[in-house]
């Protein structure tokens, strides 16, 4: 399950600093629209990576890794994105 938690975070994080190194070489300003797109995006990847891992591979324990790190990852990203917590 640790090789599954360790893939589930390196994965986005590799995919979020392509996406903000291409957008830096093109000299482009990155929104907040763009980026909360990216993460989204980011989020599905890690889902598809998951099924690929469970359903294909039945590598269970990789899959409920990286399933654990979606999961958290797409509550932080609602939380932050779609609730009044984090406003003045």
């Amino acid at each position: 399950m640790l090789i599954g938690i360790v893939i589930g975070l390196v994965l986005p994080a590799i995919g979020y600093a392509i996406f903000y190194l291409g957008m830096d070489v093109a000299d482009k300003f990155i929104s907040a629209r763009a980026s909360e797109n990216m993460q989204l995006f980011l989020i599905a990847l890690n889902a598809v990576v998951m099924r690929q891992f469970m359903v294909k591979r039945e590598q269970d324990n990789i899959g409920k890794g990286i399933l654990m790190v979606t999961m958290a990852a797409a509550l932080i990203h609602f939380i932050y994105y779609y609730s009044n917590w984090f406003t003045a």
